[in-house]
Formats: structure tokens, C-alpha cells, sequence
């Protein structure tokens, strides 16, 4: 699953996944297949979305 990583933002390469911090203040998640089915992730995947979580929340923290 490689990642578009910026500052504030993380996808997915499949775009099912994405991250961002709106206004400053808060992390918004959107996970959805294009098929409006849940979205499935594997341990690694799960690894690094969290990671994404903890970089971001991080930044909000600053």
C-alpha cells in the first residue's frame, strides 16, 4: 500500500484511505471502497495507517 505522504494528509495508492487535518483542529478519516463496501486491511496496512494516526495527531499536538 504505498502512501501519498505530505505534512497533513495521507492516501492510500488505491485511494480507498485518506487522512487529513481540517481547520487545525481536527483529523478527519475517510475509508471507502469504491464499491461502498468496508474497507480491508492487512496487518502492514493497518501499521501504517497507524502510524499516519500518530503522525498527524502529533502535528495537531504542536
Amino acid at each position: 500500500m504505498p502512501i501519498d505522504r505530505t505534512t497533513d494528509y495521507f492516501e492510500s495508492s488505491d485511494g480507498d484511505v485518506r487522512l487529513w487535518i481540517e481547520q487545525g483542529s481536527a483529523i478527519h478519516l475517510k475509508a471507502i471502497s469504491p464499491h461502498n463496501d468496508p474497507v480491508e486491511l492487512t496487518a502492514e496496512q493497518a501499521l501504517e495507517l497507524a502510524q499516519a494516526l500518530q503522525r498527524l495527531a502529533g502535528h495537531l499536538a504542536d
